[in-house]
């Protein structure tokens, strides 16, 4: 178990894996320390940060609605209080060629480096391939809310409000 001071938080895009299966077994079986993101409803790293920082609170607090704070994280990226369909959706599949991966700490992202058939990529020259409007459905955004916040703060509040809200 690591603690909260020896934790640094780290974003990492992975393309054209091969080996996607075999991560997301590992993955599975809880024997690869990492959170493994489908990009395609990220519209910027903050949002993966918060949903971090929000799976490390509930690790520390021993609050975790999953099995593991890795899950915890995908499963904060949701809108949805139902684990399986958040994970489902927001996490990585067998036959993805690209993923976000969350480790942290330097020695996990060593170990996840080292396994992932795959291209690191540059997180600050990458689009996504994200859709605006699957995510604007997703966290049911509607246009008349987008005149007051932007997306991504209309994103972030669902996501942190997520357990308040009724």
């Amino acid at each position: 178990m690591w603690a909260f001071k020896e934790c640094e938080p780290k974003i990492l895009l992975f393309k054209n894996v091969t080996n996607a299966a075999e991560i997301r077994e590992r993955i599975m079986k809880a024997n690869f320390p990492c959170a493994a993101i489908n990009p395609r409803y990220v519209m910027d790293t903050f949002q993966v940060l918060v949903a971090t920082q929000l799976a490390i609170m509930s690790h520390q607090s021993q609050t975790l609605k999953t099995h593991s704070v890795f899950s915890e994280i995908v499963y904060n990226l949701s809108p949805n209080k139902k684990i399986s369909d958040s994970l489902k959706l927001f996490g990585m599949n067998e036959n993805d060629t690209c993923f976000l991966c969350v480790v942290l700490n330097e020695k996990d992202m060593e170990l996840v480096c080292s396994k992932v058939k795959g291209e690191l990529a540059d997180l600050t020259q990458e689009n996504f391939g994200t859709c605006e409007q699957e995510v604007k459905k997703i966290y049911r955004i509607k246009e008349e809310e987008m005149k007051t916040v932007t997306l991504i703060d209309a994103i972030i509040n669902r996501i942190s409000t997520k357990e308040i809200a009724a």
